[in-house]
């Protein structure tokens, strides 16, 4: 069987767009209690991933999906934002925390988090994951 092999379109994009460096991580269990200060605490997450990819806003060309044989939509609009991995990334679940670590171009992308929306595309024929995601909002400055 000769299946299309896409894995040289996957090398030029992750060459050519991947260039930020990113985490994907998952809580590592629920809250724990701090005997010192009596408050709940948040394990530190599991990293899932560390690696290239990109962040893309909603001026990256739009998909369309069609559920219903001949009744197209635009993807899901509420969510503005979309993860590029490598297909050998491992696949993001729905709540994972996708962080940008380094940035090729727009620094205002360090420091933001974005939890995924939905597990990460996975298809028989893949030259990139896609991951949806909704950005976190930003806690308030330190005074």
């Amino acid at each position: 069987m000769n299946l299309l092999d896409l894995s040289g379109l996957g090398a030029f994009v992750e060459d050519l767009v991947m260039g930020d460096t990113i985490q994907i991580s998952r809580p590592a269990g629920p809250p724990v209690l701090n005997p010192a200060t009596g408050e709940l605490e948040e394990p530190a997450p599991h990293v899932l991933y560390e690696g290239p990819g990109a962040v893309l806003d909603s001026t990256a060309a739009p998909g369309i999906t069609v559920p219903v044989a001949g009744q197209p939509y635009p993807d899901d609009p509420k969510n503005t934002y979309r993860l590029l991995t490598p297909p050998r990334a491992p696949v993001a679940e729905r709540d994972d925390t996708v962080r940008v670590l380094r940035a090729a171009q727009d620094p205002a992308l360090i420091g933001r988090t974005w939890r995924c929306t939905q597990p990460g595309l996975a298809s028989t024929v893949i030259a990139v994951r896609v991951t949806w995601l909704d950005e976190n909002n930003p806690k308030d400055p330190a005074p």
